[in-house]
C-alpha cells in the first residue's frame, strides 16, 4: 500500500507521515463581493469579509473555524501513523 502524501513504500514495519498545510499564509484579507447597486454610495466596495465553505474541510457547520471571518489565515497539522 502507497504512503500518505506520495511517502511510498517503506522497508520498515512502521511509518510517520507529518503534514502542515497553510492556507492564507501571509493572512491577506479576503474581502467579500462588492455593492453592485449602480444608485447605492457604496457602488463597488465591498462591505465585509468574504466568508468560506464554514465547517471542517468546507462540509457544513460544527468544527474546524467555520465563520464569517474564516477566509482568513489558517494551519493544518497532520500526523499519520501506519502498522
Amino acid at each position: 500500500m502507497g504512503g500518505f502524501g506520495g511517502g511510498g513504500n517503506s522497508a520498515g514495519k512502521y511509518s510517520l507521515t507529518l503534514a502542515v498545510n497553510f492556507q492564507n499564509i501571509l493572512n491577506h484579507v479576503n474581502l467579500g463581493t462588492p455593492v453592485g447597486n449602480l444608485s447605492s454610495p457604496n457602488f463597488g466596495q465591498s462591505l465585509g469579509l468574504a466568508g468560506s465553505f464554514g465547517g471542517f474541510g468546507g462540509f457544513g457547520g460544527g468544527g474546524g473555524g467555520g465563520g464569517t471571518g474564516s477566509g482568513n489565515r489558517k494551519v493544518y497539522l497532520n500526523v499519520r501513523f501506519n502498522f
